[in-house]
């Protein structure tokens, strides 16, 4: 693909990092003499900062850093969706304190546990985290402690986000302290970089727009019913339990790689990210109905929804939804431009969900191509 003039602008940022960090890696013995020098040195060290890149959805912010990722010459490297690292650090916790593992300090012997999971069993030099965003007060108040650690080893971190990080975590409690964070820290050890403009990439290359989001009506209502009739007839429904951090999680209608839901039972009860991990490594193929229009009063239940939707993209889950209105009718405009901005990328998502290109690369996709119901 050819980049615009803001991708570029980007990957040039990325390239000349990327350079000198290959650079110096080609004699590692000197490689913290180095990085020492850099923390002497405020003008050299502006060249080793890390990268917050942000912009709209679709802008192409994944491929650049992957790429950066990809052509690192050594191995001392992390790339992780942000989700999934808070995730890794909740369950950690979890695991330390379920133990009774004695601590000194608990969150950052689970960072350094994730981080160093690796065949070297050493802190990596780089890190990218893709998809950065925070919608839990429980990760906004960790956030703080982790990347000043990450920071405090000279660690160089990539982001890429939708939102500038001043405009983060809106509307979340105790929001000061997280700006605090942002400011003191984030900003403080990465270059903002923009990818302006408002193309969505991934809209250039839906093949063709297949009924895998019906507005309910009468005559939608009978396409889902007969999508399930379809792809559960050979297969017997039960209820099935998932452990998920030691508690059931209970799927009522699963039919083997097939899951069932009403829409309350997923965004309206109190589940996590990790469940909706689950549900998605678990399943091939969802359905859920009833899907409703949120308002300013469903706050955690579009957070849920966001999170929902990031886990079932994550792992090329399928997924049909029969919903009260269409894709860019579930949140009001309004709501959407100025308090739930972050939910503008589970749109552009579920757009791409519901493509046949999207569903051709799913985990379900022989029998979509096989069985044709789109």
């Amino acid at each position: 693909m050819q980049l615009d003039q803001a991708q570029k602008f980007v990957q040039d940022k990325l390239s000349q990092l990327l350079v000198n960090l290959n650079n110096n890696q080609s004699n590692s013995k000197n490689f913290q003499k180095i990085l020492n020098i850099f923390v002497k040195n405020k003008e050299i060290l502006s060249d080793y900062k890390g990268y917050y890149i942000f912009g709209s959805v679709g802008r192409g912010k994944t491929m650049l850093m992957s790429n950066f990722f990809n052509n690192l010459n050594f191995k001392e490297k992390y790339f992780c969706h942000f989700n999934s690292f808070m995730k890794q650090i909740h369950q950690a916790l979890h695991e330390i304190r379920s133990q009774s593992l004695k601590k000194n300090d608990e969150l950052i012997f689970a960072v350094e546990k994730i981080l160093k999971n690796n065949n070297y069993q050493a802190l990596p030099k780089v890190i990218c985290f893709d998809e950065f965003q925070v919608v839990d007060v429980a990760d906004a108040m960790l956030l703080s402690r982790i990347f000043e650690f990450i920071f405090l080893k000279k660690i160089i971190v990539i982001f890429t986000s939708n939102t500038h990080p001043l405009e983060l975590y809106q509307n979340g409690l105790q929001r000061d302290l997280f700006i605090n964070f942002v400011k003191n820290i984030l900003m403080s050890n990465c270059q903002i970089l923009h990818l302006d403009l408002t193309i969505d990439y991934r809209t250039l290359n839906l093949v063709s727009v297949y009924k895998k989001f019906l507005v309910s009506n009468y005559k939608n209502r009978e396409i889902f019913k007969s999508y399930i009739e379809e792809f559960t007839k050979d297969k017997t429904m039960k209820i099935n339990k998932i452990k998920v951090w030691g508690r059931e999680l209970i799927i009522k209608k699963s039919y083997q790689n097939i899951a069932i839901f009403n829409a309350n039972e997923l965004f309206f009860d109190n589940l996590h990210s990790a469940d909706y991990e689950a549900l998605s490594t678990n399943y091939d193929l969802i359905f859920i109905k009833n899907l409703p229009i949120f308002t300013e009063e469903n706050i955690n239940e579009i957070k849920r929804f966001t999170l929902f939707i990031d886990e079932i993209y994550l792992h090329k889950t399928a997924l049909i939804i029969l919903a009260k209105v269409k894709i860019d009718k579930l949140v009001d405009s309004n709501l959407l431009i100025h308090k739930f901005s972050f939910f503008q990328r589970t749109i552009s998502r579920l757009k791409e969900i519901k493509s046949l290109n999207y569903f051709e690369n799913s985990k379900f996709a022989h029998e979509i191509v096989k069985k044709n119901i789109a």
